[in-house]
């Protein structure tokens, strides 16, 4: 029951403290007493302590006799960050952070929505420069897009610089048909297609030099925009196809087009 009780009284102390708007790190260690030779119980004690991953003054802390918490100031990650496409299929993304104390990187996140989920888009960790800027040039026209930037601290853990931003992309998003690659292939290739509204009457069938239908790919579509499929070279039994020329076809609401894939084995 007591460590039930410890328990307890951790989990509403951290409910304060995050409710204060506090960002914590929360670190642990715990102590076991050796057991009394007359086999009689005994009890562990542990240890806890929070401290602000920016740093900070001591603000305050609160004890038992088997825990300990103790509280920080907390210095936020302030920031702007502002994005704008600055040429067609371009968004360029700047900030600037007050202070960069604390902070290994960044991480540029995009959504299809304002809601997430957030996708990273940067492979490796931007360095941390202030002031900062990015380009992302995957974007399709017609398209609203949201992006977060997000200081890395060295633990690993990452918090969001000024506010989530908005950007429409100009243009017309259309349904059409893009090269795939790497083409030609041997293991696999990757077909990007965009769709102009989500719609369960899209086909996407890899075809031989005869005309027959070799396969039907996966083109469960939740959304418009670009989406990605792969085709590694199988037919719909699961068999690898033979060496030569195939043709790619996508079919949606009314718009056909087509491509051509070499395969090498």
């Amino acid at each position: 029951m007591k460590a039930k009780c410890v328990a307890l009284a951790l989990a509403a102390l951290l409910v304060f403290a995050l409710s204060a708007g506090a960002a914590f790190e929360l670190r642990t260690w715990a102590t076991t007493a050796a057991a009394p030779a007359d086999g009689s119980s005994h009890t562990t004690s542990a240890s806890f302590e929070m401290v602000s991953r920016m740093g900070g003054p001591f603000v305050g802390s609160a004890e038992s006799a088997s825990f300990s918490l103790w509280g920080c100031s907390v210095t936020p990650v302030e920031g702007a960050f502002v994005a704008m496409e600055t040429e067609p299929l371009t968004v360029t993304l700047r900030w600037t952070v007050e202070s960069l104390g604390g902070i290994s990187g960044f991480n540029v996140y995009r959504a299809w929505a304002e809601d997430g989920p957030f996708e990273r888009l940067n492979e490796e960790e931007l360095p941390p420069f202030s002031p900062g800027v990015y380009e992302d040039t995957t974007v399709w026209p017609g398209s609203p897009f949201w992006y977060e930037l997000r200081g890395v601290f060295g633990d690993g853990s990452e918090e969001v610089v000024g506010e989530t931003v908005m950007v429409r992309t100009g243009g017309t998003l259309a349904t059409r048909l893009y090269n795939a690659s790497p083409n030609p292939f041997s293991d696999g290739t990757v077909i990007q297609l965009d769709v102009a509204s989500a719609s369960r009457g899209i086909s996407l069938r890899i075809y031989d030099i005869a005309g027959r239908v070799v396969t039907a790919l996966n083109t469960e579509v939740v959304r418009p925009g670009r989406h990605s499929v792969t085709w590694d070279g199988r037919n719909d039994r699961g068999q690898r196809v033979a060496s030569g020329v195939y043709f790619i076809a996508l079919e949606a609401a009314g718009v056909r087009e087509t491509g051509r894939l070499v395969y090498l084995r």
